[in-house]
């Protein structure tokens, strides 16, 4: 056979950053509606190795933690390739977070496999 003896298969995910619950629920509801991602949650301090071992198309977090480090999100996001979600989260419930999330995780869907 000319075929290679390890086969790389891409892996589509989806990380989550911090919580709350609510939020990394929905997120997983909407990553799997879409595009049948797998997710992964990351704390914080363990955000950046996770990320990096993961390679998502889309990184998720509440606004809340968007705004305590923004340009390091964003260049995390940058590093990896991957769309950056923030969305206000506190208080909201599962049902309501994934109605918001779900087209913007198909738009990061997109704009990742595109071309």
């Amino acid at each position: 056979s000319n075929r290679p003896t390890i086969e790389h298969a891409q892996v589509l995910t989806v990380v989550v950053i911090g919580g709350p619950d609510a939020l990394v629920e929905a997120a997983r509801r909407a990553a799997s509606l879409v595009t049948n991602a797998g997710l992964i949650t990351a704390e914080v301090a363990t955000a950046a190795t996770k990320v990096a071992r993961a390679r998502p198309f889309a990184i998720i977090l509440s606004d809340e933690l968007y705004c305590f480090d923004a340009a390091e999100f964003d260049a995390l996001a940058r590093d990896v390739q991957a769309s950056l979600i923030a969305l206000p989260a506190d208080g909201a419930n599962v049902r309501t977070l994934q109605q918001r999330l779900t087209p913007l995780v198909m738009d990061a869907y997109r704009e990742h496999f595109r071309g």
